[in-house]
């Protein structure tokens, strides 16, 4: 009996060890991918899409409506009902929603309500930063509100698109990315954190030798693997990392291209893959409002939620 107790102990030891090591050399490579895709989120609660007038005050757009409470329909939670309150003429109405992460509750009329489209559909554009073997890819480098907002989603579906064009950013208006022709299925989003989405790629084609390896930021020069502001296409554009932190680290472009054509950082460039030295270090996060040029990275391991040493 005190062999077999031997025995089992040893084997039990060696599958410990066997498995530490092999998770220890299992170093971590992703292939930047750069390519900006198009997000539709289906959520839990209905938004507002659009103000159909410039009387309207009560609600704004991306509000998200928890709820509406009106005489004749009492409690309602979901779109359908919502739209069915609009059909009533001129009842009041209290309206529960949620602003900026901010609960709200406000009076209103079902005739100033039919002003408002709501939609539990949220479209955006944002830039996918990395891929592994297996096809599960992070990317955007930062929250998405509307999930944020919305208490979670049903799902995220994205797609490919086709020749981006661009509003400069300047001082205090920030531009962004316009993608013209959305095109076929390419996969989900299946988790959001602050910094950035995970999902997979549904036909994703592994090439190992366009595989990098991940590090910690540094101090000094690198570059963002993003759209050409001329050709799409992806291309590397030279940055300065000015500052490491924590999670997240501050940029300044020094690509005259992107300057020139984009003033520096826009929305939609959120989660480009940053590289240095022929290693992901992270993904864009975020721009300077006063001033364009310079922005923030989500470090990688804070986007891949592990430790790096």
């Amino acid at each position: 009996m005190g062999y077999f107790k031997k025995l089992f102990f040893v084997l039990t030891l060696t599958m410990c060890l066997s498995t530490c090591v092999a998770f220890c050399d299992d170093e971590i490579k992703l292939t930047p991918a750069g390519e900006v895709i198009y997000m539709q989120s289906y959520l839990n609660f209905p938004v507002v899409e659009d103000v159909l007038s410039k009387t309207c005050k009560t609600l704004k757009n991306e509000d998200v409506l928890l709820s509406i409470t009106s005489k004749s329909k009492g409690k309602v939670c979901n779109l359908e009902d919502m739209r069915n309150v609009m059909k009533i003429e001129n009842e009041k109405i209290k309206v529960e929603f949620i602003r900026s992460g901010k609960h709200k509750t406000k009076s209103m009329t079902s005739d100033e309500l039919r002003l408002y489209k709501l939609d539990c559909v949220s479209r955006a554009i944002g830039t996918i930063t990395a891929v592994d073997k297996n096809g599960k890819f992070i990317g955007l480098a930062h929250e998405l509100g509307c999930v944020k907002d919305n208490v979670g989603f049903k799902k995220i579906d994205i797609y490919k698109t086709n020749f981006i064009q661009q509003q400069k950013s300047s001082k205090d208006d920030i531009g962004f990315l316009v993608a013209n022709d959305i095109g076929g299925f390419l996969g989900e989003i299946t988790s959001v954190s602050e910094f950035g989405v995970k999902g997979n790629y549904n036909n994703f084609k592994y090439n190992p030798n366009e595989a990098l390896s991940i590090s910690k930021p540094k101090v000094g020069i690198a570059y963002i693997l993003c759209s050409d502001s001329i050709t799409s296409e992806p291309k590397l554009h030279k940055i300065k990392i000015t500052k490491v932190n924590k999670d997240l680290s501050s940029i300044k472009v020094l690509d005259k291209s992107l300057i020139k054509f984009r003033g520096g950082i826009v929305r939609g460039m959120s989660g480009s893959p940053v590289i240095q030295n022929n290693k992901i270090v992270g993904g864009v996060r975020s721009t300077n409002i006063s001033n364009p040029k310079e922005g923030h990275i989500s470090n990688i391991h804070s986007m891949l939620g592990i430790n790096l040493n």
